[in-house]
Order: C-alpha cells, then structure tokens, then sequence
C-alpha cells in the first residue's frame, strides 16, 4: 500500500514523498489521516539529528506522533473498532522502505486496533492534542494528589503548560500562572497571573506555592520554583533539558522534591481524552493554526521558528 509521508531525509532537510506501507496483521487497522500536530520540541531536534536517546538513528524516516484519523479497515481479529471510527493515533512502525521515528506523519497509518484512542466525539481537528495532553496529565499525576485549593505555579505557558494548568484548574487548584507574554498569560485557566517580563517572580510572588511546575525548558528556572516554594513541596520538570545546572542552595533550604516527568502512558491518554471529551478541559484554543499538507514546508517553518504559534497541525483530508 503507498502513502503520502513527510520524511526528514538528512538533518536540515524535509520532503514530501510516497512511501511503501507494510501489510496489515489481523490484529491492526489502518487509519486514513485527517489532521496531524507538529511536535516543535522532538521533532525538531530530529530534524537537527542530535535528539539524544537516539545515537543511531538513520535518515530518511517519518517523524510525528500526534495523528487522527477514520479507520479505514480492520483485521480479522479486532473487535470493538469498526470501519468510519474516529481515533487518535500516537505514530506508526509501518513502513518497508523508509524509517520511523514514531512515524506519525503520513496519509495513512497502521496500527494495532488495542492501541489506538477512539475519540469519543473530540473534533478530528483537535485530537491531534491528545498526546500532549496526556503528557500534560502525566505530569500533573506525578504531583500526587492535587486538591482543590492547592497552590500551583506553572512557569512557561507553551502549550504543555497551559494544558497542565487547565488539568489543575479542572482538579480545583488554586493555579499561579507564570510567564513573559500577557498575551498567554491572559488565555491561559488560572487564579493568578505572574508577568515576569515586568518583575522577578520571587518579587511578585509573596505567598509559597505547594507545587512549581517548570515547563519553560529553562533550567535556570528550577532555582526560581524553589524559592516560592513552601518547604518540602514539589518541583516537577515538565520539559526536557540537555543538561540541569542549578544552585543546590535553593532546593536545599526548601528540602524540595525534585521530581522528572516523560511522556505519556496509555491511562493518560484515556484520562486526557474523558477529561477533553467532558468540556473539563478545553484544548481548542490550541488548534488554530492549521495548514494543508500541501504547504508543509511552511508549517515546520513555523512549527519551528515562531515561537507565537503554540502548536501547528498539518490537515491532510
């Protein structure tokens, strides 16, 4: 079976090309794509090749893994998923002539049926999300339990921060919102607003917070959510860095929990989609920039170059 894929063929180098699906096993199904999301954090630091973890990935491959589309087919074996559903698909191993890292940005996908996420009646156009989402409530689950009324400053609204803090909101946190631009400071679910563009947080924020949520990708920061810290809380990493240098003398004083979140599980990506599916948590506000396939190279441009845009999804129906 052939596909429409984008391949990253060399670092710095991105086409759009047909490529050669592998047969479907009983226990899978094929997905035609609708809608696929940019991940401007891994998939841009496959495009430069030095995405750590993977020392001997070879070029081209397929990148992506935040895709949703309607079922095409189904094996003979699978049961509860039929022709015309509408699912999330976290990326796909499936092709004969090309590489895969996830492998998410194609035409067509294939998949096992139990891996897939039926949406539940999320748009096809926001589902693509899910997988942030879910990274979102995984890290918000590493906190423990949150209970309504509990201080929690999330630094950076990207959009991994702003879905964590609408999971917190949703959970009835009192949720201190941190960041440069009042523009996302002004959209994003919270009680407080923190612009430190204007003035230093530790200045701005008088009353310590139970937990900090670091999701600016900037490990300077981990010292800041230890001084507005009460002491024994928590600090979660809900970015990834090359490397951590930070004061120990702030996460000493404050006997801070220093606690590293990865991505997402299955239960979180049930958990995100109930939680989308409910209206408890809005991400649509996320899904606004969308461009055909057909202008690809624009959308990574964009994905990667202009940090107004929170997320770009590439609409392939």
């Amino acid at each position: 079976m052939k596909a429409q894929a984008v391949v990253f063929t060399e670092p710095g180098r991105l086409e759009l090309r047909e490529v050669t699906l592998r047969d479907a096993e009983p226990d899978e199904v094929i997905v035609a794509t609708d809608f696929s999301s940019i991940s401007s954090g891994t998939e841009r630091l496959l495009f430069s090749g030095k995405l750590p973890g993977f020392p001997h990935l070879r070029f081209p491959f397929v990148p992506g893994y935040e895709a949703a589309g309607t079922v095409q087919s189904v094996g003979r074996d699978v049961n509860g998923i039929k022709a015309g559903d509408e699912v999330f698909v976290g990326g796909s191993m499936c092709y004969t002539d090309v590489a895969a890292a996830f492998g998410g940005q194609s035409s067509h996908l294939i998949k096992k049926a139990a891996q897939v996420i039926p949406l539940h009646g999320i748009p096809l156009a926001q589902a693509p999300l899910l997988a942030l989402a879910a990274t979102a409530l995984h890290g918000v689950r590493r906190l423990g339990e949150v209970t309504p009324g509990d201080r929690v400053a999330v630094l950076g609204l990207g959009a991994v921060g702003r879905l964590a803090a609408g999971f917190l909101h949703a959970a009835g946190a009192h949720v201190v919102l941190v960041d440069r631009s009042a523009e996302r400071l002004a959209d994003a679910p919270g009680a407080e607003r923190v612009d430190v563009s204007q003035i230093p947080l530790e200045e701005s924020l008088t009353t310590p917070v139970k937990h900090a949520i670091e999701a600016t990708g900037d490990p300077g920061q981990i010292a800041r959510c230890a001084r507005i810290l009460q002491p024994g809380g928590n600090i979660l990493l809900l970015s990834y860095y090359d490397q951590i240098v930070t004061p120990f003398v702030d996460l000493f004083v404050k006997e801070a929990n220093l606690l590293v979140s990865r991505e997402w599980a299955p239960p979180d990506l049930i958990g995100a989609r109930d939680a989308i599916a409910s209206g408890a948590v809005d991400i649509s506000h996320l899904a606004d920039h969308v461009v055909p396939i057909g202008r690809y190279e624009a959308a990574y441009e964009t994905a990667f170059n202009d940090p107004s845009v929170l997320k770009v999804m590439l609409q392939w129906a």
